[in-house]
This record gives structure tokens, C-alpha cells and sequence, in this order.
């Protein structure tokens, strides 16, 4: 699904609807962050969201009051966390929800008042009240109806803050991104009848999912644990030779029909996956030495009778590369348990497993700051490059003064020199002709482009044209990553402490999870690299979470003192070497 956003085929639906810049922008903008392979930065899982950080609050709040867990110590990082996000995301709710966010503040401010004045003693019935006193569903409600002036013209940056919000309450109605473009390029097609907030939030509806389990021909009591499910065993032979299930069907095969609600078929597919695999529990206690899994297939019948078949997202590389050339044997362990939480269907062990793959590192709660700054310094580097993919991703004949100033290399045109793409990015008062030449290359290719990708060279051209502007953003990125980090904790607690298997999001904090272990393991493994390139001895992991850490602090002061970022290098921005200020 990569880049889909920015396919020919939706493309030319957009000319074809005459949509504007802004217009492109809000749509490419919610598919983009639904995309499950974008990185922590782009995805919604890790987008900034005052909605998201009221959810989680909210879930913590309850569950203290409830099992005393999250603990009060950790109950207030989380709600520092929160007000942290929420203030960088009120700016966006001037178009509708701000006195409601206000509220929500003022009650985490009062607990966060209790909980410093009485401590371990806090009350559970003041984190009771708290909880029921907040109202996750007015904000949502709120940012429903942003789609009115995002649609009639919203000015940059606020435009972008407004459409990270709108992905997030989208994600969270429960909108598969493959369905929702279809969807969307239907709407555009007819332009007549339902408005596009129908389209982003339909009604769930009542679907019927199909799945198939090996390992057993019937599942007795099935109808107990999940009613008005019904199954049918399954024999190979007796199948049709077009049936879908031939390939499914493996020895014992035991076809499992659900009803689920849901706005789409793709969640529906996935809600009832959930579904059904937290009753396999059951029969895997009661059955410990018979192995039970669903299959990839799936098939769901809508309410109109349409059927829609398909399987598990399973991403392929033709060419795949490990981590690193060698083994290194600190982060073993981290990668072991990080590549099982990406196999695990349930949400919250999920998140759980990707707590306990940093914790594999030696990450500990008391060193989550330096690890949210070290992910904030990535980001900068990560979000360079993507920009640099997505400007490129059409329009060759454009690209020819780009591509000679910033070369790439490989089938996958990774870049030669990250600097060379940042220094085209930067304003220059006497640019050289070839670097001018490129300059003139990439408005080109956002003119070309629109959309998403014009507000994206815009954003960055402003970021790094103002260093303070770029501070901000770092301290955005941190404290958004800090976020997440305190959630994972609070997650793996609930889940592996409390017995709690489902909570609000949880899904996001899955992926949340999985993408800060990505980002993290992707630093370490590229600092160790080149130690060990220069046989110098290997770095310990929480040592490289203080050193960038710091790194961090004097990178962000350097930039609201220093006026420009002409001297900023992002290169080597989490390696080893201290060339963050190199550039001339």
C-alpha cells in the first residue's frame, strides 16, 4: 500500500473533481497516516493528538481507580505526557472543541495537584471522578466537524495539525486505509448524495466474517464463548477446485462465520480476527498440546450481500537485510522480542512485547526521557528522507537538476548524502547555480504534485528557514515520543499485571510500540556498525540513550540561539560521531 496516496489513479481523480491544493492535502493527508507502512512519524499511531492523549488518560485514570494500576507515580508521568500533547494540539481547536479541551485540562491539572499534595495516598475515588469527568467522545465530535473549513481552506501550519487530528478520530472510528481510499475514490467519482464526513466516519453496519482455524475439526462450546457464531468442519478434498478456502485448508480445518459490527469490511475482518483469537485461548489452555492458529484468509459478507475477500497485510522485500552484519549480542534479546510482537494478533501483548524489547536493551522508566529525545533526533533524519521519496515519486523529467545535486544510489534511490538534500531544502541568499537549479527542481515537482506533497516541501522549507521554528518541532517530536513510550508501560502493566486484554486505541499502541522498537533498534544497530567498522568497543545501549539525549538538549539550544541551521547535519545525527553542527 506504500505511497498510494500519491498514485496516478488517484491523482487524476482528483483533477477530474477539480479539488485545490488544500483539498488534496486533507485527503492524501488521512490516508497517509493510515498507511500501515509509515514510519513512526507519518503514521497516526505516532501523530501528535490532543483526542488520543485524552483516550489514554482517561483509560489510566479509570484504571487506577479500579486496580491501582497504573500506579500513582507513573498515573502523573502520564498525565504530564498528556498535557504536553494536548497543549501542542490546541492551537488546532480553534475551529471547534477548544472549550471542551479546556476542561479536560483543567481536571488533569487538579488530579495532577492531588496526586503531588498526597501521593501514594491518593484517593481512587479523586482519579474515579476525574475519569468519568472527562469526555474523549466531545472532542471527536469536535474534530468531526473540522472537515467543513478544512474543506473551504485552512492556512498552513495549522492546516497540517488539523489533518494529523482528523487521521487520528478517523483511525479510532475504526477505517481500514485500503477501504477508505476505494471509498473515497468512489465519492469523488459521484460528488453527489452523502458528504465526505460519511465517507471518513460511516455507520457500522453488521458484517458476517469468515475464518478458517487449523488445527481442529470442531470447536466445541464455540457457540457459548462467542454467540451467533457458527462453524463448519472442513475436508480438502471435498472442496470445489475454485473455492477460496482450498489453499486455507490444511488437516483438521474448521470454518468459523461471526457477525461484527464495523464501519468497513477490512476492519470487520480484522475485529472479528481479534475476536476469534482471544477465544483460541480458551481452547489452547484446555487443548495444551494441540497448536491452533487462523489462517491469513479471510472473506466478509456485507450488509448489502457484497463479499469481500482478502488476507493479513504481509508487506515483501525482493531483497532482505538484517539489522546489522554480525551479531551483536547486546540486542539480541530486543530483537528477538520486538520481532514477536509483530506477530502477536492481540493489541495489547503486543504493545507489551515491544515494551519488554526496549526493556531488553536496559531501557528502565526513569531513562524514557533520554530514549524520547534520542527517537526525536531520528525522526529529523527520517523525515528528511521521506520527503525526499515522496517529492520524487513522480515527474522524471523534472527531477534532472535534483538528481545531479543530490544523488542517490541502489534500485531503491536511497540518498547518497542526506546534507546534500537538507541543503537544497535550506534558503540560501546567493544559492550556486546547481544548487539554485535544484532549488527551482523541487517547487517545480511540488507544483507538479500538489496536495500533501506541496504543504510538505512548504512545512520544511519554514522549519529549517526559521532554526527556532525547527526547535519547536524537535520538542514536539519528543515529547509525542515520550508519549507513546509512557503508554507502552503503562500498556505492558495492564496487560501482563492488571489481566486487561482490551482498552481504547489499543491497536494504535500496538503499532505505536512496534514503531518506536523499529526506530530505536535502527540507531543502535547503525551506531554499532560503525564501531565496529573501526574496531572500537561497542557502545552499551542506555550509554548511546544518554549520549543522544544530550545531543539532543544542546542541538535544540544551539538552534534557538544560532538565527540559521545552515551548520545543521543530519548524517550522522544519531551515530556515534558529533558532526550535528559539521556543515559550512
Amino acid at each position: 500500500m506504500r505511497y498510494q496516496y500519491l498514485d496516478a489513479r488517484l491523482r487524476q481523480a482528483f483533477d477530474d473533481a477539480g479539488l485545490d491544493r488544500g483539498q488534496r492535502a486533507l485527503l492524501q493527508g488521512v490516508l497517509r497516516a493510515l498507511d500501515p507502512d509509515a514510519h513512526l512519524g507519518e503514521h497516526v499511531a505516532g501523530l501528535n493528538s490532543a483526542f488520543l492523549a485524552v483516550t489514554r488518560v482517561q483509560t489510566a485514570l479509570d484504571s487506577h481507580a479500579t486496580e491501582d494500576q497504573p500506579r500513582w507515580n507513573l498515573l502523573r508521568r502520564i498525565i504530564a505526557t498528556s498535557l504536553a500533547c494536548m497543549d501542542a494540539a490546541e492551537p488546532a481547536y480553534a475551529h471547534g472543541g477548544a472549550t471542551e479541551l479546556a476542561e479536560a485540562r483543567q481536571v488533569l491539572m487538579t488530579v495532577d495537584a492531588a496526586i503531588a499534595a498526597d501521593g501514594q495516598k491518593l484517593d481512587p475515588q479523586v482519579t474515579a471522578a476525574a475519569a468519568a469527568k472527562l469526555d474523549p467522545q466531545a472532542l471527536q465530535t469536535a474534530v468531526k466537524q473540522w472537515i467543513t473549513p478544512l474543506w473551504n481552506g485552512v492556512e498552513l501550519p495549522l492546516r497540517a495539525r488539523m489533518i494529523a487530528e482528523v487521521a487520528v478520530v478517523v483511525a479510532v472510528h475504526g477505517r481500514d486505509g485500503r477501504q477508505l481510499r476505494a471509498d473515497l475514490l468512489r465519492w469523488l467519482k459521484k460528488r453527489t448524495g452523502e458528504g465526505l464526513e460519511e465517507v471518513l466516519w460511516p455507520q457500522e453496519q453488521r458484517h458476517v466474517v469468515a475464518l478458517v482455524v487449523r488445527g481442529a475439526r470442531v470447536l466445541r462450546h464455540l457457540d457459548e464463548l462467542l454467540p451467533q457464531a457458527r462453524q463448519e468442519p472442513l475436508h480438502r478434498n471435498r472442496l470445489p477446485k475454485d473455492d477460496f478456502l482450498k489453499d486455507a485448508v490444511d488437516g483438521s480445518s474448521v470454518l468459523v462465520r461471526l457477525p461484527v459490527n464495523a464501519a468497513d469490511a477490512h476492519t470487520a475482518a480484522l475485529l472479528g480476527r481479534r475476536a476469534l483469537s482471544e477465544v483460541l485461548d480458551q481452547y489452547a489452555a484446555g487443548e495444551r498440546l494441540t497448536e491452533l492458529h487462523i489462517t491469513p484468509l479471510w472473506q466478509v459478507s456485507g450488509p448489502t450481500g457484497r463479499v469481500t475477500r482478502g488476507s493479513e497485510h504481509r508487506r515483501t522485500v525482493t531483497n532482505a537485510y538484517p539489522l546489522t552484519a554480525y551479531w551483536p549480542a547486546e540486542l539480541r534479546s530486543a530483537m528477538r522480542v520486538a520481532n514477536l510482537a509483530r506477530q502477536v494478533d492481540a493489541p495489547m501483548a503486543s504493545a507489551g512485547l515491544a515494551w519488554s524489547a526496549l526493556e531488553a536493551t536496559g531501557l528502565d522508566p526513569s531513562k524514557i526521557a533520554w530514549l524520547a529525545k534520542a527517537c526525536a533526533l531520528q525522526m529529523l533524519r527520517q523525515h528528511l528522507i521521506s520527503l525526499h521519496v515522496v517529492v520524487t515519486t513522480h515527474d522524471e523529467d523534472l527531477r534532472g537538476p535534483l538528481d545531479r545535486h543530490v544523488p542517490t544510489t541502489g534500485v531503491k534511490h536511497h540518498l547518497k548524502s542526506v546534507d546534500a538534500w537538507l541543503e537544497v531544502l535550506i534558503r540560501h541568499n546567493r544559492p550556486r547555480e546547481q544548487l539554485h537549479a535544484a532549488q527551482e527542481a523541487v517547487t517545480a515537482l511540488a507544483e507538479s504534485e500538489g496536495g500533501l506533497v506541496q504543504d510538505l516541501v512548504a512545512l520544511w522549507r519554514h522549519r529549517l528557514a526559521d532554526s527556532a521554528a525547527l526547535a519547536e518541532w524537535l520538542n514536539e517530536q519528543e515529547d509525542t515520543a515520550a508519549a507513546v513510550l509512557e503508554w507502552l508501560y503503562v500498556t505492558r502493566n495492564l496487560a501482563f499485571h492488571a489481566g486487561r486484554f482490551a482498552t481504547p486505541a489499543d491497536t494504535l499502541a500496538a503499532h505505536a510500540g512496534q514503531a518506536v522498537a523499529d526506530l530505536t533498534l535502527e540507531f543502535l544497530g547503525n551506531w554499532r556498525t560503525v564501531e565496529r567498522q573501526r574496531n572500537e568497543r561497542e557502545t552499551g545501549a542506555v550509554e548511546i540513550y544518554r549520549r543522544l539525549a544530550q545531543r539532543k538538549d544542546q542541538l535544540e539550544a544551539r538552534l534557538r540561539r544560532a538565527g540559521s541551521v545552515r551548520r545543521l547535519s543530519v548524517e550522522d545525527i544519531s551515530g556515534p560521531d558529533e558532526k550535528w553542527w559539521s556543515r559550512h
